[in-house]
């Protein structure tokens, strides 16, 4: 079984005003993972843990930034993910909830193409008859890539052969072998996705629900949503979930098929997998950890230029608001901005700075204004400087 969590990196204390438009500059924050994610991490990592499998995290943002950020989620106490995958594109920036699940979606759906497809080449090479040592030394290559379980091939000391290497060794037919694949890919379709309740930057709650859409949409088949998941149990095997949700003061409990999405509530509770999942785990479990996080861009996940981005959001965001500081206003032809980032300097005695660029020139003397202006570090706020703040990464990924 694979268990998707969908993680987000969201600005760690403060956000950078963005006069219109509420595009948050990421590359240029400090980020934490959402907060609410860890609740979502321990949901996903009980439902591998009960049924086997791998949990694999999808997230979206500058890599720089978001990558470093993946070692938190590799190292909990817990099992913690088994693989990352950050889709970084600057033609992804300024997306707001739709436009970001839908790049979310095509995520997800590259990574289950990747791992059935290795399923589906192992069934095709047994059943066109490919001599079982060759079959042996593929399973072996997919088994080391991560991209098939312990019941198939394992090295793992002391577990039980893999399907296809009693099958390489003459131990079981070719239909017993084929069996094994196709209960492994059926199960591959069974897949889960875990979602935090909301992000801290954005609380709208909408993002993990939109991602099933846009996901049904691209697999032409329902992928049910449950929210606000106070408890549940998953079942590989039956292809069946149970879940608990807690609206207000009203309590649901909802049955539904795999696959399927569900976001945990900040209260949820994760039990420990009873001993006699333990056989079944290590059966489906992979091999180990795939340490290398995996960083795609749009073209990478066959993204339709016009449904990401800015381009791709029907959302008009209002003014941002720097959280803990003084909302700031410019306007145009009168306010004076820096030109560039300007750090710390001298002057007079004093020291100023350091100032960001299209940060408004405020308390400074007017001989250090006029200095400024001078060397082109001070300008007056125009149009095009208004475009370039809010705009300017998304059109310079457009120029090229």
């Amino acid at each position: 079984m694979i268990v998707l969590l969908l993680t987000k990196a969201v600005p760690a204390r403060t956000t950078r005003v963005i006069t219109v438009g509420g595009v948050l500059r990421r590359e240029e924050m400090d980020l934490v993972i959402n907060p609410l994610d860890f609740k979502a991490l321990q949901a996903a990592d009980y439902a591998k843990r009960f049924n086997g499998g791998k949990l694999v995290a999808v997230s979206m943002g500058p890599d720089f930034k978001v990558k470093p950020l993946f070692n938190d989620l590799y190292l909990q106490p817990i099992e913690g993910i088994d693989e990352g995958y950050i889709l970084s594109d600057r033609r992804m920036a300024g997306a707001d909830t739709w436009a970001t699940a839908y790049a979310l979606a095509l995520g997800v759906k590259k990574v289950l193409d990747v791992n059935r497809g290795a399923v589906d080449e192992l069934i095709s090479m047994v059943e066109s008859g490919e001599l079982p040592e060759r079959v042996l030394q593929r399973a072996r290559e997919l088994y080391e890539l991560n991209l098939i379980p312990n019941l198939l091939y394992t090295d793992k000391p002391g577990a039980p052969e893999g399907a296809v290497q009693r099958y390489a060794g003459g131990r079981s037919s070719r239909e017993e072998v084929v069996e094994a694949l196709k209960r492994v890919r059926v199960e591959l379709e069974r897949f889960l996705i875990v979602a935090g309740l909301k992000t801290s930057d954005g609380e709208t709650g909408s993002t993990g629900p939109q991602t099933a859409e846009a996901l049904s949409d691209l697999l032409g088949r329902r992928i049910p949503d449950i929210t606000h998941v106070s408890w549940f149990e998953v079942d590989a095997e039956t292809g069946t979930l149970i879940a608990e949700r807690k609206t207000g003061s009203y309590y649901q409990k909802i049955r539904c098929s795999l696959p399927c999405l569900i976001t945990i509530l900040p209260d949820y509770r994760p039990e420990v997998p009873p001993v006699s999942r333990r056989k079944r785990a290590r059966a489906f479990s992979y091999r180990s950890k795939s340490r290398e996080v995996v960083v795609w861009n749009a073209d990478a996940i066959e993204a339709d230029p016009s449904l990401i981005g800015l381009a791709g959001s029907p959302t008009i965001v209002g003014p941002g608001i720097d959280i803990g500081g003084v909302p700031v206003q410019k306007f145009l032809g009168t306010t004076k901005v820096f030109t560039s980032k300007v750090e710390k300097f001298d002057f007079n005695g004093k020291t100023y700075g350091p100032f960001e660029r299209f940060q408004k020139v405020e308390g400074l003397p007017e001989e250090l204004i006029r200095e400024l202006e001078s060397k082109g570090l001070v300008k007056t706020f125009d149009l095009k400087d208004l475009i370039s703040e809010v705009f300017g990464g998304v059109l310079a990924a457009a120029k090229h």
